[in-house]
């Protein structure tokens, strides 16, 4: 059994729980960062864990309080990573920067395209924008993170090869188990978003093995054709970008 976490803050994690999680030979990471700062230290943590994958961002979340320059100095940060991430846009939470958010997307989608990396999205309230971004500047992996958004842009994403994350909210949240009805299995990815609380659950990496179970339950197969495919979903995801 190999747990994916597709969308972890694993910088915010305390020490202990990143040693405990690094170079688990049964959990593979996908690490994303919000900042500058934080993408530096995603870095320092890969590269002393086989089983992370660094990515490196500005959450739209912060945006508004950074920079261009900052946003110029991740990329500089990005040489020898893979994925740009989290990035995105925001209108549900964050609608005053919007404008700001969408320009610094466009550089990060620009450098994405450009140098064949994945992203890690963000794009709550905004996911029709956030799409329709990815295919202008025609970006090669995308992981659309926490899909909760309209039920018919699945097809579009689909098509294209991209794919979906599902973390612990599922258990409480009837968006995303209305999402996880009908997406199909072979888009799929699970993510904790940790440390995130949603409703009183900390979302950690060992909690992604609730997260296989509940995919199961809502679409009627054996937790083991989940585990299997999600698997073989974020090799092939790592695959895409030279991994």
């Amino acid at each position: 059994m190999y747990l994916v976490d597709a969308h972890c803050h694993l910088h915010e994690f305390n020490d202990m729980e990143v040693l405990n999680y690094c170079g688990n030979p049964s959990l593979g990471i996908l690490a994303v960062s919000d900042n500058y700062t934080s993408s530096l230290e995603t870095l320092k943590i890969s590269s002393k864990c086989l089983n992370v994958v660094p990515s490196v961002g500005i959450h739209p979340w912060n945006v508004g309080k950074v920079n261009l320059g900052e946003v110029e100095a991740v990329l500089e940060s990005a040489r020898n990573v893979r994925f740009l991430g989290e990035v995105g846009i925001d209108k549900r939470f964050v609608p005053e920067s919007y404008e700001k958010q969408v320009e610094v997307l466009r550089r990060f989608l620009e450098y994405a395209s450009t140098n064949g990396l994945g992203v890690n999205l963000h794009a709550a309230g905004a996911w029709s924008d956030a799409l329709k971004m990815l295919f202008k500047y025609d970006v090669k992996v995308a992981i659309i993170h926490w899909y909760t958004g309209p039920p018919e842009l699945l097809n579009d994403i689909h098509s294209v090869g991209y794919y979906i994350t599902v973390n612990p909210a599922v258990s409480l949240q009837p968006k995303l188990r209305d999402i996880v009805s009908k997406a199909s299995l072979d888009m799929i990815l699970t993510e904790s978003d940790g440390p995130y609380v949603y409703r009183g659950i900390r979302m950690t990496p060992e909690k992604v093995l609730d997260v296989v179970h509940e995919i199961s339950l809502i679409k009627g197969v054996e937790a083991q054709e989940v585990f299997s495919t999600i698997l073989r979903n974020y090799r092939d995801a790592l695959r895409a970008v030279g991994l």
